[in-house]
């Protein structure tokens, strides 16, 4: 009787004197997990609001959509009060396509607006298995940029998605796509190229992998595996069609997409004369390296252009400003485009004539030329 009575004790939550153990509390916080943990940070520091850029902006990387439906008066008005909020001069929008939509972009933003907007290309790559697929997207760029396009934009679906008919990846050093590089040097053109995506993406998904909350959120960024094409190898496709056009332009989106090694960037444009970095939704990267940052902004300051990848919004563009401006430590990036990791970043107070040249002079050099304004 004696042991039914024990063991009655020990389910009910007693101890063998009577006494009641603690109860678990159902917001126990040993249960906590960690994508739901938001710390408030203790630390004491300076939180400078820089509303205004010191100069004006010229922002290369933005995407605004395209076609006549897309960019209504309205939502094109909409665009440029959050750009006039923020000190944004001019805008690139990536997303101008070919034929009637790069034509009804144009209208819509760049001929309405004349120095607001600046409108890039795309490349339709339906029938690249096809013999006269270059010919094809030759004659359309050439059009494209008679047009008023300035410039052509290249997505990471070359080489992480095109496939040839047979189940192969168009790789980005493809020769067929070299008449296309030689075309946008022939005009003057420069290509925004996004070739890969950051390290952690190519890595297994596991306890180890610093971006694993924003991985689970958009599966379709994994690119671990032998599925895909090895980071390095896409890099080194990337590279060489730089190599083999030497009079092309060619703007590398998201700092080449190896933020997360500043000296292998600096290494690259070491050797490439023809390639500029932008750094679009990166200040995450930089932002945690504020040393290095600051050391790879200042050596390579007529190299480097402002971007931020998103649609104008006076929030995100503050915090760019924030991180360029100020020296301002740990604190939050994600209002910058979102979160990428569980890290601060820090300021990396760059010198006013750095600031010019990253905000708009380089890219006013690039996508402008003798039309540049030379105003501050």
């Amino acid at each position: 009787m004696r042991r039914l009575a024990l063991a009655c004790a020990l389910l009910i939550g007693l101890d063998v004197t009577g006494s009641t153990a603690p109860a678990q509390s159902p917001t126990d916080i040993r249960e906590l997990k960690l994508r739901e943990w938001e710390p408030h940070s203790m630390l004491v520091t300076q939180a400078t609001e820089v509303a205004l850029p010191a100069v004006p902006v010229l922002d290369v990387h933005n995407h605004l959509g395209g076609g006549a439906v897309m960019l209504t008066h309205e939502r094109v008005a909409h665009l440029l009060a959050e750009m006039d909020g923020a000190g944004v001069r001019t805008v690139v929008n990536l997303d101008g396509g070919w034929d009637r939509r790069l034509r009804e972009t144009l209208a819509a933003l760049d001929e309405a607006h004349p120095g607001r907007f600046l409108t890039f290309a795309l490349l339709d790559f339906e029938g690249i298995d096809d013999p006269g697929w270059s010919d094809r997207e030759v004659r359309r760029l050439e059009e494209g940029f008679r047009a008023g396009a300035k410039g052509l934009k290249i997505h990471k679906t070359l080489g992480l998605d095109f496939r040839y008919k047979d189940g192969r990846f168009v790789p980005v050093d493809d020769p067929k796509l070299d008449p296309i590089w030689a075309t946008c040097g022939k005009f003057k053109k420069p290509v925004l190229i996004h070739t890969a995506d950051p390290g952690a993406f190519f890595t297994p998904l596991d306890r180890h992998n610093e971006r694993w909350p924003e991985l689970i959120e958009h599966p379709l960024w994994r690119f671990h595996g032998d599925r895909f094409p090895a980071r390095a190898e896409l890099h080194a496709q990337r590279n060489r069609i730089i190599g083999r056009h030497p009079v092309t332009t060619f703007i590398c989106a998201h700092l080449a997409n190896d933020g997360e090694d500043l000296a292998e960037v600096g290494r690259w444009l070491d050797t490439y004369p023809n390639m500029v970095v932008e750094f679009g939704a990166r200040i995450s990267e930089l932002g945690r390296q504020p040393y290095s940052a600051r050391r790879f902004l200042i050596r390579y300051q007529d190299r480097v252009l402002f971007g931020s990848d998103t649609s104008p919004d006076r929030a995100a563009y503050r915090m760019y400003y924030r991180f360029l401006e100020t020296d301002d430590e740990y604190f939050d990036p994600a209002a910058g485009h979102h979160r990428q990791g569980f890290w601060m970043i820090y300021g990396v107070f760059l010198p006013r004539g750095v600031l010019e040249k990253v905000y708009h002079r380089n890219a006013e050099r690039l996508l402008l030329g003798p039309e540049a304004r030379r105003s501050p």
